[in-house]
């Protein structure tokens, strides 16, 4: 099975209108809480909520991008997660202007991408 597949070879995938990427946009452009859907299937939360369990689990999320990994951040991983069907991918980023977080785009697209391929959040 491939998994990373382009958009127009997904199943019953159609490219939205440019109008209808704008009004999704713009949408979501304030947040309404401690984690919000920036895009279909994507979410961006804070350090409480990647600890909530039970809230991820309501919420059917499938996968974790952890961009503060690591004892001194926000220490979750795959063995925080080992009771739910989470997958996890941890990056150790530091909350500063100098951290080059470039280096982890594409790893971390790959990711996005084959979660969303799976129908994952």
């Amino acid at each position: 099975m491939e998994l990373y597949r382009s958009h127009r070879e997904q199943e019953g995938y159609q490219t939205p209108s440019v109008s209808d990427l704008q009004l999704l946009l713009l949408e979501n452009i304030r947040p309404r809480g401690p984690v919000n859907e920036v895009w279909p299937g994507i979410y961006i939360g804070n350090a409480a909520t990647a600890r909530d369990k039970s809230t991820l689990f309501n919420m059917r999320i499938t996968h974790i991008v952890n961009a503060a990994h690591g004892p001194y951040h926000v220490n979750t991983g795959a063995r925080f997660y080992r009771d739910m069907h989470v997958d996890y991918y941890g990056v150790e980023a530091d909350d500063s202007a100098d951290f080059d977080l470039s280096l982890f785009f594409h790893p971390v697209a790959k990711f996005i991408r084959a979660a969303l391929s799976q129908r994952g959040k």
